[in-house]
């Protein structure tokens, strides 16, 4: 929140109370408006615990931006070994900084740090080998600077160091040789800086003089330096620096393309991605893959969008992001793009909140970009934001046939997925629908379910047919009578009945072709310790085990050796006062006894969570209503559970799926957890609110991250992985209501 508007919102609200005084007194409240208000103490300290509250409003609705303090742009950003990004210099519409920033991406939150020697913009900040940064050149007020300062973590100072550069720079580039020493080019000539002696020496060889150019150090330790303004006219020219013999000279081809204010970024397999840059006064939306083994380029495929001055990070799974920069069209993007050396294409990949231009983007340790400053239109940016690279790819469906809650989904063999019945507020369903991929369109089946019924199964059968069973009906009772869907008929058919009507139960389908059904609630609200089998070639119920504790809305995972772990729940019958009491045990069903065995504690108490099976046969059991965040990781081998990382936000009634599909690239293994509810505080009356925010856990470090925001918020929803991959998200409550609506996510 702007500090204007957070001022207005005081102001408002404060004459918002006179207001109400008024009414209650029988005066003109619009009079009262006009007059000058005399502040007393009780009106100075309901202003202050206004804003207070205002202020940890905004923190916790998590505003987009992020408030740099200062307008800037042509400043610089450096990921510390700290983790920290430094900010330092830049310049607005009237002036040019000296002070510096400290980004913490933990907290989001900016902080002051030592102030530059001398305010400078355009200039370079290098991570040295030490932990220093290097800070060289620039300009103020049109006065171009050979000095340069260290910045020194420990401290949070910088340094002025005395050596200065062979001749002022700005709109220069910096990079890190590999013996640790720095090379600059910009100008008729280059420099060395070395840190051990912290000089600067010009190099033997004279560089082309040059601007708005870009460098990247090869393997070899050479560096290549393409394009920029040569004699203010942008330029193909090519270069490569030998270090040893701090020489110059022009590789055996070029760019294919002038370019300035172009980028330059390494592709998994040793070439370098050029994209953008200014010819003349037009922006590329061309690219190119140099080869510096071979030192030959090819045309690359073409960006979306014509940009310069665009900032290109490179993802840890071999992906480019391209981010901001000048275009043709509208003068300054706001859209990102990927580039995929796998499939040589560009895609869009998300909208910042800002068009920017002559920003920074920095990649974080978490994978999140911090993206800060620049100019937009005829102005210069105040805000920084943290961008995902794989947030915001939830795209609206718009409405199913129904608003469904308390339903199932089922992905059938054609690729079709199921939704059925269901509760529409306070109304059973009786109906069920098919999401169709390929033309991402909701259609109604042909034929219509047997039973109205919510808080049921649903499971996909060897055959294709899917096993409906349980749940309940529009009078609360518990139902005993199962169906099948067929999807070669598109119609639903009566099978057997269990011996004990439930809903709130799971369901399992075992390796051998039976399905367990494990608990649940009977009539009446009491929970059920029994379990029972269904027999697909006899259509039949049989019961088996007995549960060491009765209980419903718990998790029931199928494990790799055929077993299946049931843990927590609630176990305290409705009949017994006090509502239900959600329990930490665990219990193991073996399906050649038949019987249940007892397992060791999870960490947590926990209901209507969620549990899922990891790649290496671990199950990881996350959230539940009225529970931490903290997760639980099961140990078939020890039969053990671990506390594992806790959510970024506690929620229950979520979905979790394991990213299984080779398009999810580098996230394949990881679990998204989808939506879900939180208990709201005070002010929505402890009850439950939905949350569209969407996060990501990683089994390789056991931490969640953020992952990115659904369109509409969630609880009691679906998710089902479709064949190519993308994730269907269905229904659910949102605020408050039944959602009719569907998404997408796409990696």
């Amino acid at each position: 929140m702007q500090p204007g508007r957070l001022g207005d919102c005081v102001w408002i609200a404060f004459r918002a109370l006179l207001s109400r005084r008024a009414h209650k007194n029988g005066l003109n409240s619009t009079l009262l408006m006009k007059t000058p208000v005399r502040i007393t103490k009780a009106h100075h300290l309901f202003i202050l615990l206004l804003l207070a509250a205002i202020t940890l409003a905004a923190n916790a609705w998590g505003a987009g931006t992020i408030d740099l303090g200062m307008l800037r742009t042509n400043h610089t950003a450096t990921l510390l070994k700290s983790g920290l990004v430094l900010i330092t210099g830049g310049l607005n519409e009237t002036e040019v900084f000296s002070s510096s920033l400290l980004y913490d991406p933990r907290t989001r939150t900016l902080v002051a740090t030592g102030s530059l020697n001398a305010a400078r913009a355009n200039h370079t900040a290098t991570l040295l080998s030490n932990g220093k940064v290097l800070i060289t050149g620039g300009d103020k007020n049109g006065t171009i600077l050979t000095s340069a300062e260290l910045y020194d973590p420990r401290r949070g100072a910088f340094k002025t160091v005395s050596s200065q550069m062979s001749t002022a720079r700005n709109k220069h580039t910096a990079t890190l040789l590999q013996d640790g020493r720095v090379l600059l080019v910009g100008g008729a000539t280059a420099d060395l800086f070395d840190p051990a002696t912290m000089t600067f020496s010009a190099t033997t060889g004279a560089p082309v003089n040059r601007k708005n150019h870009a460098a990247i150090l090869l393997a070899n330790g050479t560096v290549l330096i393409t394009g920029g303004y040569v004699n203010s006219i942008s330029s193909n020219s090519t270069e490569i620096f030998n270090p040893a013999s701090q020489t110059f000279a022009p590789p055996l081809n070029g760019m294919l393309l002038a370019r300035a204010n172009h980028t330059m970024t390494f592709l998994p397999d040793g070439t370098i991605l050029i994209a953008g840059g200014f010819s003349g006064t037009s922006p590329h939306n061309s690219t190119e893959i140099y080869d510096p083994v071979a030192q030959f380029s090819v045309v690359g495929p073409k960006m979306l969008f014509h940009r310069a001055s665009q900032d290109a990070v490179p993802l840890a799974d071999g992906r480019v992001q391209i981010i901001g920069g000048t275009t043709l069209e509208s003068g300054f993007l706001d859209s990102n793009e990927i580039y995929d050396p796998v499939l040589k294409t560009w895609t869009l990949n998300n909208i910042m909140l800002e068009n920017r231009s002559f920003h920074t983007s920095t990649l974080l340790r978490d994978g999140t970009i911090f993206v800060a400053g620049g100019v937009t239109g005829n102005r210069t940016l105040q805000s920084a934001e943290a961008l995902d690279p794989l947030t915001l790819s939830f795209t609206s469906l718009g409405n199913m046939q129904v608003g469904r809650n308390q339903h199932t989904d089922s992905l059938l063999p054609n690729g079709k997925v199921l939704l059925e019945d269901g509760s529409l507020d306070t109304a059973t369903l009786q109906s069920a629908e098919l999401f169709n991929p390929a033309t991402n369109t909701f259609t109604p089946t042909l034929g219509v379910p047997n039973k109205a019924r919510k808080n049921h199964t649903a499971t996909l059968l060897s055959d294709g047919r899917v096993l409906i069973v349980g749940g309940r009906n529009q009078a609360n009772e518990d139902l005993s009578k199962a169906e099948f869907y067929d999807p070669a008929t598109d119609l639903f058919s009566y099978t057997g009945s269990m011996n004990q009507s439930r809903a709130l139960h799971t369901a399992n389908l075992l390796p051998g072709g039976k399905v367990l059904f494990i608990g649940g609630v009977i009539t009446g609200g009491d929970e059920t310790p029994t379990s029972e089998l269904y027999d697909p070639a006899t259509g039949t119920f049989a019961y088996s085990g007995l549960l060491k504790l009765k209980r419903k809305r718990h998790t029931a995972t199928l494990l790799p050796d055929g077993t299946v772990i049931a843990a927590g729940g609630n176990y305290l019958a409705n009949s017994q006062g006090g509502g239900d009491r959600e329990t930490n045990t665990a219990e193991l069903y073996n399906p050649v006894t038949g019987l249940f065995s007892s397992v060791q504690n999870m960490n947590v108490a926990r209901s209507e969570h969620d549990a899922t099976l990891l790649f290496d046969g671990t199950v990881i059991v996350s959230g539940g209503v009225f529970t931490s965040a903290v997760s639980d990781l099961y140990h078939p081998n020890t039969a053990t559970f671990t506390a594992s990382g806790r959510l970024s936000q506690a929620r229950g009634r979520h979905r979790a799926l394991l990213l299984a599909d080779p398009i999810w690239g580098s996230l394949v293994g990881q679990v998204l957890i989808i939506g879900g509810d939180v208990t709201g505080g005070s002010i929505f009356g402890g009850a439950q609110q939905a949350l569209d925010s969407v996060e990501i856990f990683n089994p390789a470090t056991g931490l969640y991250s953020d992952f990115g925001t659904m369109t509409v918020a969630r609880q009691n929803h679906t998710a089902t992985q479709l064949p190519d991959g993308r994730i269907l998200i269905a229904g659910g409550v949102g605020r408050p209501f039944v959602s009719g609506t569907a998404e997408l996510v796409t990696p």
